[in-house]
């Protein structure tokens, strides 16, 4: 479903790489996890496969199709895009926010008000309730939500998430990664999530791949990375969840 191939980001004409020589691939219905510290490229990386960054070199298919044949606009409407900003227009109702990119596609007004209500009660945030609220109403929790209903919109087949639950106290973080979970199974979203977080990684993703300095050190399963890090960096970001968990187990026996 996605590609890259050797895909490389310079910023000073080839003097350094924010970006080097990055292939992946992440089939329909799985989700892989960017890992790694800021600086890393996971970022930039994550934002070249909907062109928010054009690639200095090598290639990215969606579906099949090279990305950089298809008009970049009708590119990001067909991929869901959650950050961690969220960026809610905050003169608009959180049902015209989801809807926003309908509206832009001509969608008629009583489908919009339709899909908005589906999506919202979807992620959790009933729509006789939050339909008619502003963001500034809401929690951030909430407003992440509101996010994932807006990427959901379209009906995208990929979805692509950058540190979409940074922001969040522990107990929302860890409600939304749940309803992420849920939300990608029952639609068999293909997703690329970017995190610094190695639990987060470990819980949410089919694949992770570990970057560092712009390249990727190391690919595998959760399972696998557990089993053999295979890289010193890799080894280190797995030592935080395997303390917290050593703890947990120690204070409950």
């Amino acid at each position: 479903m996605i590609e890259l191939r050797d895909i490389c980001k310079s910023w000073d004409g080839g003097k350094t790489f924010a970006v080097k020589n990055v292939s992946l691939e992440v089939p329909a219905g799985k989700v892989l996890a960017l890992l790694g510290g800021s600086g890393s490229g996971k970022s930039t990386t994550v934002k070249m496969i909907n062109r928010l960054i054009e690639p200095t070199s090598g290639s990215i298919l969606v579906g099949g199709e090279d990305i950089t044949q298809q008009d970049p606009t009708l590119l990001r409407r067909r991929i869901g895009y959650v950050f961690q900003s969220i960026g809610l227009l905050p003169h608009m109702t959180v049902a015209d926010n989801v809807t926003l990119l309908l509206k832009l596609q001509g969608v008629a007004a009583e489908e919009r008000t339709e899909r908005a209500n589906q999506l919202l009660d979807m992620v959790d945030l009933p729509s006789e309730t939050f339909a008619r609220r502003l963001p500034s109403e809401l929690s951030g929790g909430q407003r992440q939500r509101v996010g994932f209903a807006r990427a959901l919109a379209a009906e995208p087949k990929v979805m692509l998430l950058d540190e979409p639950f940074g922001a969040l106290d522990p107990v929302t973080r860890d409600t939304l990664q749940v309803e992420f979970q849920r939300i990608q199974r029952q639609l068999g979203l293909t997703a690329v999530i970017v995190t610094h977080d190695m639990a987060e990684a470990l819980l949410l993703a089919d694949v992770i791949a570990v970057m560092n300095m712009g390249e990727v050190l190391r690919i595998g399963t959760p399972r696998e990375l557990l089993q053999d890090p295979g890289d010193d960096y890799v080894a280190r970001l797995l030592e935080t969840p395997r303390r917290h968990g050593q703890l947990v187990h120690e204070l409950g026996s």
